[in-house]
């Protein structure tokens, strides 16, 4: 079980400057990595993406990798190219009625900052790549502590529905009780307004009360909500809830939920399930931070 909310930071030397990578993740429903580096690192950026799609499947993720104090990333002018303009527009300027030339009509000019050394990446790729290794470790790390403050949480969760299943569940029996009678009362009354009394016997109206009464029977939809909180507390005691699955969870859940609600008959019955759609909305909006 991790989070999908972390951060992690490190921090390595080389033999010139050092190497920072940072690795900041929030919610998303599916993978969104968004990599940052200095241009002379873009060979690496494929490996950089394969190694972090190994360690995370949901996640808007973002990969920062700079290089510091390099002496080959320093800003460097193209001197050649700079003389070569200042030369051809003093010789222009006269005729051609330029303005004086600046160094910011030289900077706009494509061209105007040499590109740094090609062979960056190669000479870094192995500090790169294992300091991606221990990033991902702590940042790991860091979404499975993230994670874990959530466990109590969906304990007591658990708990709650637990009680509250239980409840619905001897509101059902009362009401299972009692409404074989009361559809037998409707029938007769409805006989009675109709001018249709003693036209049934009494084995008939029976019989159409209790058929009444079972269509609003929910042992079926109890067994199967029973299951599902089987399986979620399976599931929390082997730490194996995943976002995507548990968001699964709460639409089965919901759905014996709202059957059990659409055949409620007793107030206490229609609390218990209001109850419960409650806790599982709690749940589902603390499941959005899982992976």
């Amino acid at each position: 079980m991790r989070s999908m909310t972390a951060y992690a930071e490190i921090i390595r030397s080389l033999e010139r400057g050092q190497l920072r990578l940072t690795l900041r993740s929030v919610n998303h429903k599916g993978l969104e990595l968004n990599v940052r580096m200095h241009p002379a690192l873009f060979p690496l950026e494929n490996a950089l993406r394969a190694a972090v799609r190994e360690n995370a499947s949901r996640g808007k993720l973002d990969l920062m990798v700079e290089v510091q104090d390099e002496p080959s990333l320093e800003p460097q002018v193209n001197r050649p190219l700079l003389r070569s303009v200042a030369k051809a527009w003093k010789e222009e300027a006269d005729w051609l009625e330029l303005p004086p030339f600046t160094a910011e009509a030289f900077f706009r000019l494509p061209g105007a900052w040499l590109p740094p050394a090609s062979d960056l990446a190669e000479r870094l790729e192995g500090a790169v790549m294992e300091g991606l290794k221990d990033l991902l470790k702590t940042w790991n790390e860091g979404r499975a502590k993230e994670a874990q403050r959530l466990q109590p949480f969906f304990q007591e969760a658990l708990e709650r529905l637990r009680a509250l299943s239980q409840a619905i569940r001897l509101e059902s029996e009362q009401q299972m009780a009692e409404m074989p009678e009361q559809y037998r009362q409707r029938l007769e009354q409805i006989l009675k307004d109709a001018q249709l009394q003693g036209q049934l016997p009494p084995e008939r109206i029976l019989a159409e009360a209790g058929v009444l009464a079972e269509r609003q029977d929910v042992r079926e939809e109890q067994v199967r909500l029973d299951a599902h909180l089987e399986d979620f507390a399976e599931r929390l005691k082997t730490h194996a809830l995943g976002g995507k699955a548990l968001d699964v969870w709460c639409q089965e859940v919901l759905r014996e939920l709202n059957t059990c609600g659409s055949k409620c008959k007793r107030l206490a019955m229609t609390r218990a399930v209001m109850e419960a759609k409650g806790v599982l909305d709690q749940i589902r909006e603390q499941s959005a931070n899982l992976e």
